[in-house]
């Protein structure tokens, strides 16, 4: 028997050798006899997401599966961008990354990206919420969604004065409550960060937006500079630099910094996402947590800010096929909405929506604030957008600029680099 099986073999490749084929068009599709599909998936550390989940899920979809297996890396969110663009340049792509739901324009232009419906089953899409398919561009479902919450004020019952119903009451209430070294009013981010949060908080509460739009649908000239915007910047650094009612040491201090802070007890209010509740528990906090909604401006039809982000599969990627696999466990219930309770967003799928734990004050707060949010602008370059942004916030935070002289000059410099 084994003579009769290395005679075949020889045979194979001396086949393969006369007509000029890689021998590994002669192989199975895991990558040779015996040897296991791997998919690679780029797995973003979400604020209360563990490392014990990551592990058991995938330990439990290796042990449902003989012929396929996941390797789940875990990747900080601010590397991310970073992580995933230089493997798809370096022709070594992962099957599976958890990516900012924007970042898909610039890897569709890239081609480096493929539809999910290609391998996921009709089953799993049809129990995913119509409305968190923002990644369905040109009627092509190009990223599956992983995470979709707006975003709202959570506060310190304790300490907190009341519950604000404009910014302007936000202040006076931040005036009364900070008292430190034993009570801070406000967490505001001050270090550049890859996203552009809290900017977005006021200058959507103020009834602005980042761009203008044209009459195709398409993004035109900054608008992020305008009286809205520069009402919001100026008041930000009012409350952080001269009302002084902020952590200290805001401007060291990013998003991932700068929460952790809220959970000591010692802050009365936070912008925050729906992350917030199982962030609170990880950190052993016994405050009162409450939840409202971003307040908006006086007089100012304001909106808060919803993100979503996307699981994106690659073209140049091995294992498509067994990756589609993956998503189909990974979207039943026990892993799914356990995920979706760890990161505290609002699940996706409808049938995770109907479960007991998603029947809180916070998940009625992220309803509500669902219904008056917008997201990002998706748009290709919205990165550099964002760090040009950022750059004239800290300029304004330093004094260095004014916040209009700052916005203008972002704004500039933006409109030239699209072609303005």
């Amino acid at each position: 028997m084994k003579r009769t099986v290395i005679v075949a073999l020889v045979l194979v490749v001396a086949a393969a050798l006369l007509i000029g084929a890689p021998l590994y068009l002669f192989a199975s599709k895991g990558g040779g006899a015996g040897k296991k599909a791997t998919v690679t998936f780029f797995w973003a550390l979400y604020d209360g997401l563990t490392e014990e989940f990551r592990s058991e899920l995938q330990d439990a979809f290796n042990a449902a599966h003989d012929d396929m297996e996941v390797d789940i890396v875990p990747v900080d969110w601010n590397l991310m961008y970073d992580k995933i663009t230089t493997a798809v340049a370096g022709g070594s792509p992962p099957e599976l990354c958890v990516i900012g739901t924007r970042w898909l324009l610039d890897f569709m232009e890239s081609d480096s990206v493929v539809e999910v419906s290609e391998y996921v089953s009709q089953s799993t899409l049809d129990n995913i919420a119509p409305g968190a398919m923002e990644a369905k561009i040109g009627g092509k479902l190009m990223g599956l969604p992983v995470a979709a919450g707006a975003r709202i004020m959570a506060y310190n019952a304790d300490i907190a004065p009341g519950v604000p119903k404009t910014m302007e009451e936000l202040r006076g209430m931040c005036l009364r409550v900070h008292n430190p070294p034993d009570t801070y009013a406000l967490i505001m981010p001050g270090k550049k960060f890859t996203e552009l949060t809290d900017f977005a908080y006021y200058l959507y509460a103020a009834g602005g937006d980042f761009f203008e739009m044209q009459s195709d649908g398409s993004y035109g000239r900054a608008a992020f500079n305008g009286p809205e915007g520069v009402k919001a910047l100026d008041f930000m650094v009012k409350l952080a630099t001269k009302d002084k009612v902020v952590q200290e040491g805001f401007l060291s201090l990013d998003r991932m910094n700068s929460h952790p802070i809220f959970y000591t007890g010692k802050v009365a209010y936070v912008f925050i996402g729906a992350w917030v509740e199982s962030a609170y528990e990880q950190s052993g906090a016994t405050f009162d947590l409450r939840y409202a909604q971003i307040p908006p401006f006086q007089g100012a039809d304001g909106k808060t800010l919803i993100i979503t982000d996307s699981i994106a599969m690659f073209k140049e990627a091995k294992n498509l096929e067994a990756a589609g696999t993956f998503l189909d466990f990974f979207y039943q219930d026990e892993w799914k909405a356990t995920f979706d309770e760890l990161i505290g967003f609002p699940p996706v799928t409808m049938s995770a929506a109907e479960l007991p734990q998603f029947q809180t004050p916070l998940y009625k707060a992220l309803g509500e604030a669902a219904m008056r949010s917008k997201g990002w602008p998706l748009m290709e370059g919205f990165d550099e957008v964002t760090a040009i942004i950022w750059d004239a916030n800290v300029e304004a935070f330093l004094g260095e600029k004014t916040p209009k002289k700052a916005l203008d000059d972002a704004a500039a410099k933006i409109d030239s680099m699209r072609g303005f």
